[in-house]
């Protein structure tokens, strides 16, 4: 009984282990998304202002 007690603590361990490790793998992506994110909000627009899709002149 002991022996299966440690083999189900053991697995507990392990798998609370991947769980931190994918939690940070994403809190990583998460963060490098919004990074680019405001990298692309303040980036300048570079399109002609005589090419735009406003129908106003019609």
């Amino acid at each position: 009984m002991s022996a299966q007690i440690a083999q189900l603590t053991s697995a507990l361990v392990e798998s609370e282990w991947r769980r931190v490790a994918e939690q940070q793998s994403m809190s990583a992506t998460v963060q490098k998304i919004k990074e680019q994110v405001l990298n692309l909000a303040r980036r300048p627009t570079t399109s002609d202002p005589e090419d735009t899709d406003d129908d106003s002149e019609e």
